[in-house]
């Protein structure tokens, strides 16, 4: 009987100390969500004003690369696909076929 008993003992000690981990667990993370809120009151992100002319020429110079890129990606695909298709015409060629 003893020994059921100090098992019961010892399962009780253990599921107290996991619900203390887990109550001290909670409030660390209840300060770190505070302590955040109130910090991302304070620091604003400040972004240099820009003048309306600096802004456009700003736009059409990201719209240059934007668009250069997209055209590199267009004609690689393009030599990509007639690659493909090239290798699978000399393959379906060079076959000999029985009949």
């Amino acid at each position: 009987m003893h020994g059921a008993w100090g098992a019961l003992t010892t399962l009780r000690k253990k599921q107290e100390a996991a619900k203390n981990r887990k109550s001290t667990l909670k409030y660390e993370l209840q300060k770190r969500r505070e302590s955040l809120f109130k910090d991302n009151v304070r620091h604003k992100l400040e972004f240099p004003e820009i003048s309306k002319t600096d802004m456009k020429i700003l736009k059409e110079e990201i719209r240059k690369k934007y668009t250069t890129e997209k055209t590199k990606s267009i004609i690689l695909n393009v030599l990509i696909f007639t690659l493909v298709m090239f290798l699978f015409y000399y393959i379906f060629t060079s076959i000999k076929r029985p009949f």
